[in-house]
């Protein structure tokens, strides 16, 4: 989960910083802020990415739920079953977040050349999930915390599922304050 994410998230989330500069650099934005305002296009661009991620994100659901079923691993699958669909949740309210930070972080620069240190805070927020639940990822108390923080909960939550560290109920709050995280992005 940690993979998937961190990978789907620098995919199609850096091309949002590298499109926002490249208009402010050729000041084709210029002519498209005459006609949308800026939010909006922002906003295009970050679901039009998500689109593209969460087509990913479903299209390898697939090929993992049709490859266990395949070759017989259906005690596999049923562990995985719920795990990937909170995942599939997660990961479309966390990459909007992080979308809506690659989109900010080409805003704040003019030319490609600067984009490299406002896009490095972003990165990091999206690599250090993966590497936390790599090396905390037996310490409950570490996922329960990393379950609740908007830019880890996509993928820390779906492991607790996974491993049935979670009450019923943790996953809906963990999505409330990740939806709250994303308004206030």
């Amino acid at each position: 989960f940690g993979l998937v994410f961190m990978m789907a998230a620098i995919t199609f989330g850096s091309p949002i910083t590298t499109s926002v500069v490249e208009e402010k650099q050729t000041r084709i934005i210029e002519i498209l802020m005459s006609a949308v305002p800026a939010r909006v296009l922002l906003a295009g661009k970050v679901v039009g990415n998500t689109l593209l991620a969460i087509g990913q994100i479903v299209l390898l659901i697939a090929v993992a739920v049709i490859g266990l079923a395949v070759t017989g691993q259906t005690e596999l699958l049923q562990g995985f079953g719920a795990p990937i669909i909170w995942f599939a949740a997660f990961f479309l309210f966390g990459f909007v977040l992080l979308a809506a930070m690659f989109a900010a972080a080409g805003s704040l620069v003019s030319r490609q050349e600067d984009a490299g240190a406002t896009l490095t805070p972003v990165m990091y927020l999206t690599m250090i999930p993966y590497f936390l639940v790599i090396f905390l990822g037996d310490n409950p108390v570490a996922m329960a915390i990393m379950s609740y923080v908007p830019f880890s909960a996509p993928v820390a939550m779906p492991i607790r599922l996974f491993f049935n560290e979670a009450q019923w109920w943790e996953p809906l709050a963990a999505m409330a304050v990740m939806l709250v995280g994303c308004a206030l992005v």
